[in-house]
């Protein structure tokens, strides 16, 4: 019924409306995981938030413990510690580095290899670049995001080692942008190794996102910089 005039509308009386949906048929189809399409956008110019420098300078005032190299160290970290991880079709070693929704997303993509018998390698996966892009704050958290650079060998190969997508000799070099998120009430230097950054314990952390050794919830960011979201640098709009 219409809020506003009251009239019973979902009958058809004064506009189609779906009666019924019938499957003619249905095939499934696990996403490509073997193409390997020429990178785009790496050349593009970074976007940066007209305000970014201003914001930064804000940040770091409000955390002058807070200093841009031991943030990129930190991105270093998440990076390498991703690569090797993404390589094995195993993501728990880097559950506390990433947030609940970036995790869930790329174990998407590693059910996805699993299922088709296949794995991803990266191998000497590393940064070359990074350029400051935007920052968010609020009451709740600060947002960061660095445009970084990378490159590696990147290819897939099957349960006999055979390679199926990509090159074992060459380099892929690519862009992304990478956001970051930390709770606005922390303060202090980033960690750039794999500890737990309320207890400084080896980082185990349970498929909740605590802590096994002080049970402290990490991967909200709480208590250091989690990686939230990639975005590809040809379709990233700030």
């Amino acid at each position: 019924m219409c809020a506003s005039c009251n009239e019973v509308v979902d009958n058809g009386r004064f506009d189609w409306v779906v009666e019924a949906i019938s499957l003619a048929s249905q095939d499934e189809r696990p996403p490509t995981v073997t193409a390997y399409p020429p990178e785009r956008g790496t050349d593009l110019p970074t976007y940066r938030q007209p305000d970014v420098d201003a914001r930064w300078q804000e940040l770091q005032s409000a955390d002058p413990a807070l200093a841009l190299d031991a943030l990129r160290a930190r991105v270093v970290l998440i990076h390498r510690e991703l690569s090797k991880a993404w390589s094995h079709n195993q993501l728990a070693p880097v559950r506390g580095l990433v947030s609940d929704g970036l995790f869930d997303y790329l174990q998407y993509w590693v059910d996805a290899y699993r299922r088709q018998g296949l794995r991803n390698e990266l191998v000497d996966a590393r940064i070359t670049q990074s350029a400051l892009a935007k920052i968010v704050r609020d009451r709740w958290y600060d947002a960061l995001t660095l445009r970084i650079w990378g490159t590696g060998r990147d290819y897939v190969v099957d349960t006999a080692g055979t390679v199926v997508g990509g090159s074992k000799r060459f380099d892929r070099p690519y862009s992304e942008y990478w956001t970051l998120v930390r709770s606005a009430s922390r303060k202090g230097a980033p960690r750039s190794d794999p500890a737990c950054s309320n207890c400084g314990a080896p980082l185990h952390i349970t498929m909740a996102g605590a802590c096994e050794h002080c049970g402290a919830h990490v991967t909200a960011g709480e208590f250091d910089w989690v990686l939230s979201k990639i975005e590809q640098d040809d379709s990233y709009r700030g």
